[in-house]
């Protein structure tokens, strides 16, 4: 039988051209709905963040207009309705923009009889005012914002005072706690007394508790310009840092009232010190009755007899080249050593026969009237150990900081040649205080830790700081 056979059928060149240009036709179609695609997708976002951007409010603060104001109204004083005379210069204003002063808007209620007058004379007694701060001051009644130099702070405060603005008072006591240094400190408090600023003066208060016997005594010209009032109250406070020992408190009153005694006095600070020491060594003799004359009972000294009653003289007397120079200085007298040295030694009687076992449930007042304080300070980080030298009622505590922590040991014995009592225990009270500073020497952190101490002979307490580089401060009550 025959069979089927069949041959594939090759299509013409015509037929193959056809397929062709209808694949080529179809990606073209396609690429072109692609693009048109994207091109509408792109389009409905721009046209997305149009609508976006003009339905979000503007704000945006005519500079022009507020300059316009500033120009014109203040500084060529047009349209003024009233000329406001001071310290001889004259401005001509506008009661509209002045009655934003309490102080204005009273004068122009019709209360004050020069509140009708175009002229009104202003009489500036504050010294702190100047002509310059007057400018500053009633300008700010013609724009929102101001700006004040540092070295200017103070008498914007005292033009601002003195008109009672309020918000320009407050724009100066930032500008003024955000400087305080050695430079402005003392100015600065002074100015926070006079103006009513509290908040200010407690930071300036801090400033120079933390500053004063650490880096005041290097610089006697500032150190010259703490009034009595305010050393008095610095040298009182329980949370001065005293650096070293309380004797360290004695030193610096006795380089402070020699430089006030001497204004002009403009030596080294070491050399400060030591001119110091000689002058009140050279004052000690022998009165017309034959009788030492002391620096305290004299006629000068009256204005410094509150300070060096705020000492803690007890804790002045604990090492014998201390109490050599109270004693040889004739700056205190006689009879206010006597009286500590009477209170000492019965508080070593007590100790010795066991009847004085330490301080219990102190009150805080009687603690920080009582403390003793002793400071630090660590530079560098690492291992730190110290102990204060003198006899502190035969407790001879060791102070380690290491890897942020802070150790009170009580040593053996055989740790230090010394008089040791040989009591099994001893209540001591304690605080501490950890302080870091910034720059300007100003409080970046301040941590206190509060207790009550047992001591044993061996170990005492750990206590856990956590900045590497700060001054420690220790308050201790035996």
């Amino acid at each position: 039988m025959g069979g089927l056979t069949s041959k594939p059928v090759q299509p013409s060149p015509g037929e193959l051209r056809g397929v062709g240009e209808s694949s080529e036709l179809e990606d073209i179609q396609f690429r072109v709905e692609v693009r048109k695609r994207k091109r509408k997708r792109s389009e409905d976002i721009e046209k997305e963040e149009l609508d976006r951007l003009l339905s979000t409010p503007k704000k945006k603060i005519l500079k022009t207009t507020s300059q316009y104001i500033f120009d014109n109204l203040f500084q060529d004083g047009k349209d003024s309705d009233v000329t406001l005379t001071a310290l001889g210069t004259s401005w001509k204003l506008h009661k509209l923009y002045l009655c934003q002063s309490a102080y204005f808007a009273s004068m122009f209620s019709g209360r004050w009889t020069d509140g009708s007058k175009e002229t009104i004379n202003i009489q500036i007694d504050d010294p702190n005012i100047n002509i310059n701060s007057l400018h500053i001051t009633l300008g700010s009644f013609y724009r929102d914002d101001v700006t004040i130099e540092p070295s200017d702070v103070v008498s914007v405060l005292a033009a601002a005072s003195l008109f009672q603005l309020d918000g320009l008072i407050s724009q100066c006591i930032v500008i003024m706690d955000e400087t305080i240094n050695i430079q402005t400190v003392v100015q600065y408090h002074d100015s926070s007394v006079r103006y009513g600023c509290v908040e200010l003066t407690k930071s300036c208060i801090n400033w120079l508790l933390a500053n004063l016997l650490s880096i005041m005594p290097d610089n006697p010209l500032r150190l010259r310009e703490i009034p009595p009032s305010l050393m008095g109250q610095l040298i009182g406070s329980p949370h001065l840092f005293v650096i070293q020992t309380e004797f360290s408190v004695y030193v610096l009153l006795r380089l402070w009232v020699y430089l006030k005694l001497h204004p002009a006095c403009d030596t080294e600070p070491r050399e400060s010190v030591n001119e110091s020491h000689k002058y009140f060594r050279s004052m000690a003799t022998s009165g017309k009755n034959g009788r030492t004359e002391y620096f305290l009972d004299s006629e000068s000294a009256k204005p410094y007899l509150a300070v060096f009653r705020n000492m803690r003289i007890v804790h002045m007397i604990n090492h014998h080249l201390d109490l050599e120079s109270l004693v040889s200085d004739r700056i205190i007298p006689n009879s206010w050593l006597s009286s500590v040295f009477y209170t000492r030694w019965m508080s070593l009687l007590r100790i010795d026969s066991g009847i004085d076992k330490g301080p219990s449930n102190l009150s805080e007042e009687t603690f920080n009237r009582e403390c003793y304080r002793c400071g630090r300070i660590l530079q560098v980080d690492g291992q730190h150990m110290w102990r204060w030298t003198g006899f502190n009622s035969g407790m001879d505590l060791i102070i380690t900081y290491e890897n942020y922590r802070l150790t009170l040991k009580r040593s053996g014995l055989s740790d230090h040649e010394a008089l040791l009592s040989n009591h099994g225990s001893r209540n001591i009270s304690y605080r501490v205080t950890v302080l870091s500073l910034n720059d300007q020497k100003q409080r970046i952190y301040v941590k206190f830790y509060c207790t009550v101490l047992y001591c044993t002979v061996v170990y005492c307490t750990v206590l856990q700081c956590h900045v590497p580089y700060c001054t420690v401060l220790i308050y201790i009550v035996e």
